[in-house]
């Protein structure tokens, strides 16, 4: 038997809550990818925010219209030049920044983008308190530490993007030297997200949990490596910009991991406390994400050589950090 709701205290068009999701440089390629993987799995309401209110505008009427062949049904973006827009938000994905130029590396961005992520924490701070921050700005590492210094937040709810694509990258090159399904590789990066800093562990990785070197030599796999170090690089001066397809669908799934609570285990630059015998630093490593953000991180075992490479990749981005500081006044 049907019962209405009606006269037991509810309105009979409550709804109930959706997550909310802002992302910030939405008029942007990153931005934009980001939400167009998030409206496509229905992860919540999107907030798209933008420096300039028309790109922002223009993205979310776009998305809506590829609502009609695509099939999902979302015609209430909000799209703002306003901060005050992602109110209440409980994920916030920051992509805002000056994206790298052929030849330009990601030390170099630290100049330019320190100071535009620095105001932009300060509005999430202001707007969105409660928010779990996913920061995909660049040089990333450095750009976390920034977010966390600015915001405040805890550090389970200031998270970096950059592990995940680096991972892609890594579990493609794999997959193409193999000549396997790229479903079936199982291989993770850790430490910095800068082409010459970032550790591809060898060690772990799999096909079909089978070692990764019942298929390729030692010199495929050295290779693989430096293909997978310079894969920022290699698109930027395909593109003439920084790639975005997939850093939105990594990020995309950082956030559908948090705002289904699905405690996927996904590289993530995060602050460690003594993970890895590293405090302090914002490097990549394994984290488990769930509704309340990086919930974990766990440790396991690397090569010497590996253990060799975390050491100085975390001592990269140190360095980093010791640069951004600066700009925090």
């Amino acid at each position: 038997m049907l019962r209405s709701i009606r006269g037991r205290g509810y309105d009979a068009c409550t709804m109930i809550k959706r997550p909310k999701i802002a992302i910030i440089g939405a008029g942007g390629n990153v931005g934009a990818a980001v939400a167009q993987y998030a409206v496509a799995k229905e992860l919540g309401d999107l907030v798209l925010i933008d420096l300039k209110a028309g790109p922002a505008e223009g993205r979310a009427l776009d998305l809506t219209q590829a609502g009609a062949w695509e099939g999902f049904n979302n015609t209430s973006f909000t799209a703002s030049d306003k901060p005050e827009a992602m109110a209440g938000a409980d994920v916030v994905v920051m992509t805002a920044g000056v994206p790298r130029k052929p030849g330009q590396s990601r030390e170099e961005l630290i100049n330019i983008n320190a100071g535009i992520v620095k105001g932009i924490c300060a509005d999430v701070k202001k707007h969105a308190p409660d928010a779990i921050l996913i920061v995909v700005s660049n040089p990333l590492d450095a750009m976390v530490f920034v977010a966390k210094q600015v915001t405040g937040f805890p550090r389970e709810r200031v998270i970096g993007s950059a592990g995940v694509l680096d991972s892609a990258r890594f579990r493609t090159y794999l997959a193409m030297a193999a000549g396997v399904s790229v479903e079936d590789v199982q291989a993770i990066v850790l430490g910095a997200h800068t082409d010459k800093d970032m550790v591809p562990i060898t060690s772990t990785a799999m096909i079909g949990n089978v070692p990764i070197t019942k298929f390729l030599s030692a010199e495929k796999l050295t290779e693989v490596v430096e293909n997978t170090k310079k894969g920022g690089a290699t698109l930027t001066g395909l593109i003439g910009t920084s790639a975005w397809l997939a850093p939105g669908a990594g990020t995309c799934l950082m956030v559908e991991a948090i705002v289904r609570n699905q405690g996927r285990v996904l590289p993530c630059s995060v602050e460690l406390t003594g993970e890895f015998g590293v405090k302090g630093a914002f490097v990549g490593v394994p984290v488990k994400l769930t509704a309340k953000g990086a919930e974990a991180i766990y440790e396991f075992e690397l090569s010497a050589s590996e253990k060799e490479a975390f050491t100085k990749s975390v001592a990269a981005n140190t360095e980093l950090m010791t640069i951004a500081r600066g700009f925090l006044g």
